[in-house]
C-alpha cells in the first residue's frame, strides 16, 4: 500500500478508536481504516488530495468508481495511482468551473447529461487543444514552444496535450506554465496599466524628432516610438508627447517624468553608467561632422582655427571638438546653443561660422537653410555617434520590449518584408511565421501581444522604409545604417527572434542585490564557463583553463580588481546552467558565452552584454560522405548539445522540411564530437567557435576532412550573461567588452599599452584613464582599460590566441573603421 503523503501519526493522534483497532490487529494501519472506511465517514486526515480532479483527469479511475471497483478516487490513489506517478492535486488553480461553461454551451449541455464530470474534464481532455479560453495562467502554446520535448511528444501521440504532460509531470518538474509574470510595480506594467507611453522629444531635430505646424511630430525616433505603442497597445498613436530642451533627456527619463526619450541621444559608456538610463540598441549610426560655407575656403579642421562654432548644449559635440582641436594644435571659438532652431538660425544669419553636431542633423537640415547649395559638410569626423533610446535603468522587462520592437523593423528587412507586402509572408516559413505571430507566443514572452512585430510592420514599416521617410539617402546614404553581413554591409544588426530553452531548476527573485558591491566586498569574481571545449574554455590535465570564454572572464576581474587572477572559474556542465547560474546568484557573470534571443532575454531572468562574437549554427560532415544538405541527412544521426538554441532549430528546420532524422542532445559537445568522429553520428551541428573547437583536438592533416554545409541554420550572436535588474554591474561587464573593442580599434595591444597612458590623443588617454573619470563611473578603478588590455590583450590577440591558425569570418573579427563588424560605443 503506498504510503504518499498520508501522516500516519496524527491520524491515530486525532483518532484514539482506529488508533486502538490497530493496536488490536484489525487493521495494518491508519492509512488502511482510512481508505477503506474513514474517507466515508468524513474522517480528515494530513493528506493534499482533490477527489473531483482525480476522477477529471483519470477516466478509467472515473469508469472504475462508478462500477463499483473502488470506493472513491482516493481508493485507487492510495492503493497504485500515488506509485504510479499520477497527480494528487490540480497544478492549475485559477480555473473558473462556472465561467467555463457559461462560455461554452455545449459543453454545459455535455456535462449535464453526464458525459462528463465537469467542465474542467472537458477542458482537460478537448477544450484546449480545440483553442477554448479557460481564462487560466496556463498557456497551451507557450508550454509546447517553451518545451521542444513535450512538442514532440505530443507530435508523437505520447500526450494529447500539452496541457496533459503538465498536469501529469511538468507541474512538478517545475517547468513554468506561461510567460514570467510581469512584476505588479514594474514600468512595464505601469504602462501597460495607463495605455498610454509617455515619450521626451525635441521639437526641432530634422528628420530625427520635429513637430510640424499642426503639433504633429515625425521623424526617426517618432516612428520607432510609434512602433513601440504599437507593440505594447496595437496602437501607434497611443503616445504622450512631453517636448524638451537639449540635455534634459536624460533627467526627464531617470525621474520617471517619461518612460522614454525620443531623443536618441549619443551611447557612451560614461552616460549609460552615470545617467539612471539604460539604452535600447542602437537606432542610427552616426558620426560628428562640421558644416561651414562653400566659400569660406575651409576644408579641414586645422583651418578652422579663430572661426567660431555653435555646438547644441548638453550633447557630446562640445568634447569631440575640443579633442580635435587638441590633435590639431589650435584654438576654437566654441558657442553653446538651447536647440537646434537657435543654432541653425544664428548660423544662417552669419553669427558664427560653422556649426558641429552629428552628420544626420547636418544633411537633414541644409535643405532649410537660407543658401542650401553653399553648405560644405567636411570629411573628417571628429567621433562616432551611435543614436538610441533611453530608459529607466533597472527596468528590465520594459526594456526587453524596447529592445525588440526596436528589432523587429530591422528583422523584417532582412527577412524582405515591408508594410506593403507583410500580409503575403503570413505562411512563410516557420521563423518568419513566429516572427510575425502566426506560430509560438514571442509576445507573450515579453508580455505584449503575439503579433506585436506584424503590427509594427503593418503600421510603420521596416527599417529600411522607416530610414527612407525620414531622410534623403541621396543627401545621406545609408553607410553605417545598412544591415549587417547584407550587401553592402552595415552596422544594424538583429539578433533571433525565437529561442526555445529552458531552465531545470526555480529561478530566484533577487532584484534587490547589488552585484558589484557582492563582487567587490568578496574580493574575486565568480564567473561560469565551460571545460570541454578547447580555445573556448578547456582545462587541460592539470585543471588550468584557458580558451577565449576563460579569458572573458579574466578581463573581468582585471578590469574589477586589477588582477587578472581575481577569479573563480565555476564550471557550468550544461547550456541551462548558464542562465539559472546567473539568474539565481551562484556565478556572477556566465562567460560560456550564449546566443542573445528573445525567449532568452525575456524568460530566464537574465540580460546580455554585448555581443562579442557574431557566430552562425553550422551543420559539419565527413567530406568523404559527400552530404552537404540536411535532405541528404534523413534517416540519419545528428548530434547536437542539449538544452541549446542550436537543438531547438535543428529540431524545428527538420520538422519544416518533413526530415526523419534522429537528433542526438546531449550536455557534453566532447561526447558528441567523439561519437562522430567513431562513425557514430552522421553530422553534428552547433556554433561555429565550438565547432573550431573540437577540430583542434584533431591532427593537423585530419582537420580538412570534414566540411560545413554551404547554407547555415541560422545566426548565433554570442555574449556574456548577467542577472537582470542589475544595470550597474551589466556597466561594469559591457565596458569590458567594449574595452576589447575599442583597443583594437586604436590599435593599442598588450604589448604596446603600458606607454599608451602618455598618448598625447585625448581619446587614449581617457580610454586609458589618463585623464577623466570613466573607470570611477563604473564603480572601477580609471585605469581598468588599461588592466584589461593588459591582461588579455585586445580583441583581435584573445582571437589569435585561443585560435591559432583558424581563418575567421575577417568582417566578423574586424573593427568597424576596417569595414568590420566590432564596434565599440564612445567611452566618454
Amino acid at each position: 500500500m503506498s504510503n504518499f503523503n498520508f501522516d500516519e501519526t496524527t491520524y491515530l493522534q486525532q483518532y484514539a478508536d482506529v488508533a486502538q483497532s490497530v493496536a488490536n490487529g484489525v487493521y495494518n494501519s491508519g492509512l488502511e481504516h482510512w481508505i477503506k472506511f474513514g474517507f466515508a465517514e468524513g474522517r480528515t486526515p494530513q493528506i493534499n488530495f482533490n477527489e473531483q480532479f482525480y476522477l477529471d483527469f483519470n477516466s478509467d479511475v472515473a469508469a472504475a468508481v462508478k462500477n463499483g471497483g473502488f470506493s472513491s478516487a482516493l481508493e485507487h490513489y492510495a492503493l497504485f495511482g500515488a506509485g504510479e506517478g499520477r497527480a494528487a492535486v490540480s497544478p492549475i488553480s485559477d480555473f473558473n468551473e462556472t465561467a467555463y461553461l457559461q462560455a461554452n454551451s455545449d459543453v454545459a449541455q455535455a456535462v449535464a447529461n453526464g458525459l462528463f464530470n465537469s467542465g474542467f474534464q472537458h477542458w482537460i481532455e478537448f477544450g484546449v487543444t480545440e483553442g477554448r479560453n479557460a481564462a487560466t495562467s496556463f498557456r497551451e502554446n507557450f508550454y509546447l514552444d517553451f518545451n521542444p520535448d513535450v512538442a514532440a511528444a505530443v507530435r508523437n501521440g505520447n500526450f494529447t496535450s500539452g496541457l496533459e504532460h503538465y498536469l501529469m509531470f511538468g507541474a512538478a518538474e517545475n517547468r513554468a506554465a506561461n510567460a514570467t509574470a510581469t512584476r505588479a510595480n514594474s514600468l512595464l506594467q505601469q504602462v501597460l496599466d495607463r495605455g498610454v507611453l509617455r515619450v521626451a522629444v525635441y521639437d526641432d531635430a530634422v528628420g530625427f524628432s520635429q513637430q510640424a505646424a499642426d503639433g504633429s511630430f515625425s521623424g526617426i525616433g517618432i516612428d520607432f516610438s510609434r512602433a513601440l505603442a504599437n507593440a505594447l497597445f496595437g496602437n501607434p498613436d497611443a503616445i504622450e508627447y512631453v517636448v524638451v530642451e537639449a540635455g534634459q533627456d536624460f533627467n526627464a527619463v531617470a525621474s520617471g517624468a517619461v518612460d522614454i526619450a525620443a531623443t536618441l541621444p549619443t551611447h557612451s559608456v560614461l552616460r549609460d553608467a552615470t545617467l539612471g538610463v539604460d539604452y535600447s540598441p542602437t537606432v542610427f549610426f552616426d558620426t560628428q561632422g562640421v558644416m561651414v560655407r562653400g566659400d569660406s575656403g575651409i576644408s579641414s579642421v586645422e583651418q578652422l582655427s579663430g572661426t567660431s562654432i555653435g555646438v547644441l548644449a548638453g550633447t557630446r559635440s562640445q568634447q569631440n571638438l575640443e579633442d580635435a582641436a587638441r590633435r590639431a594644435g589650435i584654438t576654437l571659438n566654441i558657442q553653446t546653443f538651447a536647440s537646434q532652431d537657435a543654432l541653425f538660425a544664428a548660423y544662417d544669419a552669419g553669427q558664427i561660422g560653422a556649426v558641429s553636431m552629428n552628420r544626420g542633423a547636418l544633411s537633414s537640415r541644409i535643405p532649410t537653410l537660407s543658401n542650401p547649395g553653399n553648405q560644405v559638410i567636411l570629411e573628417q569626423n571628429l567621433g562616432k555617434e551611435p543614436l538610441a533610446f533611453i530608459f529607466p535603468e533597472n527596468q528590465s522587462e520594459f526594456g526587453d520590449v524596447v529592445r525588440w520592437a526596436v528589432n523587429a523593423p530591422i528583422q523584417a528587412e532582412f527577412f524582405g518584408i515591408n508594410s506593403q507586402n507583410v500580409n503575403e509572408f503570413l505562411d512563410g516559413n516557420s521563423d518568419i511565421k513566429r516572427f510575425l505571430g502566426v506560430d509560438g507566443n514571442l509576445g507573450e514572452s515579453l508580455g505584449i501581444s503575439n503579433d506585436f512585430a506584424l503590427k509594427i510592420i503593418q503600421q510603420i514599416g521596416n527599417y529600411a522604409e522607416i530610414y527612407d521617410r525620414n531622410f534623403d539617402e541621396t543627401a545621406l546614404p545609408r553607410n553605417l545604417n545598412e544591415l549587417m553581413f547584407v550587401e553592402p554591409g552595415g552596422l544594424v544588426y538583429y539578433p533571433p527572434f525565437g529561442g526555445g530553452d529552458r531552465v531545470n531548476v526555480p529561478l530566484v527573485d533577487n532584484d534587490n542585490r547589488n552585484v558589484l558591491q557582492e563582487v567587490l566586498d568578496r574580493g574575486f569574481v565568480r564567473v561560469g564557463v565551460r571545460n570541454d571545449a578547447q580555445g573556448l574554455g578547456f582545462a587541460d590535465a592539470n585543471g588550468n583553463l584557458s580558451g577565449f570564454d576563460v579569458d572573458f572572464g579574466r578581463a573581468v576581474a582585471a578590469a574589477v580588481f586589477g588582477d587578472p587572477n581575481a577569479v573563480e572559474f565555476v564550471i557550468q556542465t550544461s547550456g541551462a546552467q548558464r542562465f539559472s547560474d546567473v539568474a539565481n546568484g551562484i556565478v556572477d557573470v556566465t562567460s560560456r558565452n550564449a546566443t542573445h534571443n528573445l525567449r532568452r532575454d525575456a524568460l530566464l531572468g537574465v540580460d546580455f552584454a554585448p555581443i562579442n562574437s557574431y557566430d552562425a549554427q553550422f551543420v559539419v560532415t565527413p567530406t568523404a560522405s559527400g552530404i552537404t544538405t540536411l535532405e541528404q541527412l534523413a534517416g540519419g544521426r545528428i548530434g547536437v548539445s542539449a538544452g541549446t538554441t542550436s537543438e531547438t532549430r535543428l529540431r524545428e528546420k527538420l520538422s519544416e522540411l518533413g526530415i526523419n532524422a534522429e537528433v542526438v542532445a546531449l550536455d557534453n559537445f566532447q561526447t558528441i564530437f567523439q561519437q562522430y568522429i567513431n562513425g557514430e553520428l552522421d553530422a553534428i551541428t552547433g556554433d561555429g567557435g565550438l565547432i573550431i573547437s573540437s577540430l583542434l583536438t584533431l591532427p593537423v592533416e585530419q582537420r580538412d576532412q570534414h566540411q560545413p554545409f554551404p547554407d547555415v541554420l541560422g545566426e548565433e550572436p554570442l555574449a556574456m550573461v548577467v542577472d537582470e535588474n542589475q544595470s550597474q554591474w551589466k556597466d561594469v561587464v559591457s565596458g569590458v567588452t567594449y574595452a576589447l573593442y575599442e583597443g583594437l580599434e586604436l590599435g593599442l595591444t598588450s604589448e604596446n599599452v603600458a606607454e599608451a597612458v602618455n598618448s598625447s590623443d585625448p581619446v587614449v588617454r581617457r580610454f586609458l584613464g589618463g585623464e577623466g573619470n570613466i573607470g570611477a563611473s563604473l564603480g572601477l578603478p580609471n585605469d581598468f582599460a588599461l588592466n584589461v588590455i593588459s591582461a588579455v590583450g585586445n580583441y583581435q590577440e584573445m582571437s589569435d590566441r585561443n585560435f591559432p591558425g583558424i581563418p575567421f569570418d575577417e568582417a566578423a573579427a574586424a573593427p568597424y573603421t576596417e569595414g568590420g563588424s566590432l564596434f565599440s560605443i564612445p567611452f566618454a
